[in-house]
């Protein structure tokens, strides 16, 4: 009987043994571990797209800066560029706004006591002046004894000529004479393959007024020129403000640095001589023809011509050095 009874109390511990583990299997069976999981998964996502939205947020923004920055400083250069080209037009407007070449008048013997106003009113007895300039010297404010005195047109220059020389001012005899106020650069070392049109482009660049180029051929090849040109300006004052802009070393004739001087104006009576020039050749060489040196003329072909115009030392040719036939280099 025990050991039936021993027998029946082991045949119950199973089931003990399973009701013990099954509450321990039944812990997740309405799913709230699940769903604590899967919460805390959708929140971690959350946070994740909010950082990325504001990452986003922020790389718009920066790139947008950029943007604004580029812009302005666009505008900005445009701004500089756009305020360079409407100085230099105004520049432009007012050189040619003064009197044109022929109106300035030479006014020697003045007084050493006489101002510009003195003058201005001495000559506007004859018609409108535009502009008096006295010369002084470079170390002092002393009169060097003459003036450069423009009047509104040529025709009244001439008058000043014919009715003021010879009349006193202040006392003392003074002379009226035509100005020799240059208004012809000559241009050096020109590209041999330009033509006309490629030399006048290049000089109306670089200033107003200009009224005339001649680019000289070669006379052993039509087809290119003898690396020199000369330029007529409307006044001597556009005349000035180009050859500065073209004394720059940024200015260039394709890749050739050009030499810029003023032209000597003393035989600009006939544009003619400019053309009619003639070789230049050694002392040596200059015998009659027929000598044993007649033949040698054409290995002379390269040298520069003896013109109307040479190189002259100053803008005013009257008063100026270096007159005479310019001894200059050929750069070919």
């Amino acid at each position: 009987m025990l050991r039936s009874g021993g027998s029946g109390v082991s045949a119950h511990e199973p089931d003990v043994l399973e009701n013990s583990t099954e509450p321990e299997e039944q812990v997740d069976v309405d799913g709230d571990n699940e769903a604590e999981e899967t919460m805390e998964e959708e929140v971690e996502y959350e946070e994740v797209e909010e950082e990325e939205e504001i990452e986003e947020e922020l790389e718009e923004e920066v790139e947008e800066e950029e943007i604004e920055e580029a812009a302005d400083e666009a505008d900005s250069q445009r701004g500089s560029y756009g305020a360079e080209e409407i100085d230099e037009e105004r520049k432009h407007a007012e050189l040619l706004a003064l009197p044109p070449h022929g109106t300035e008048v030479y006014l020697g013997g003045i007084p050493p006591d006489a101002y510009e106003e003195d003058l201005k009113e001495f000559c506007e007895s004859i018609g409108a002046v535009t502009e008096v300039r006295i010369m002084r010297g470079k170390d002092s404010s002393e009169s060097r004894g003459y003036a450069f005195v423009s009047f509104r047109t040529k025709e009244l220059a001439s008058k000043a000529i014919e009715e003021l020389n010879n009349t006193e001012f202040k006392g003392k005899k003074v002379k009226f004479s035509t100005s020799q106020a240059n208004h012809k650069l000559f241009i050096g070392n020109v590209p041999r393959n330009w033509g006309e049109e490629n030399m006048k482009k290049a000089v109306k660049m670089s200033g107003p007024g200009v009224n005339l180029v001649q680019l000289l051929k070669d006379l052993q090849n039509p087809s290119r020129n003898r690396g020199f040109a000369l330029i007529e300006y409307y006044n001597h004052a556009c005349a000035e403000y180009s050859r500065n802009k073209m004394s720059k070393p940024e200015f260039k004739l394709d890749d050739n640095a050009p030499t810029v001087s003023w032209a000597d104006p003393r035989n600009a009576g006939s544009s003619s001589q400019v053309l009619d020039c003639s070789l230049a050749k050694p002392h040596t060489d200059q015998k009659p023809s027929g000598g044993p040196n007649s033949q040698k003329s054409s290995l002379y072909s390269n040298f520069p011509p003896t013109l109307g115009y040479g190189l002259d030392g100053g803008a005013y040719g009257a008063f100026g050095a270096g007159f005479g036939a310019a001894g200059f280099t050929q750069v070919s």
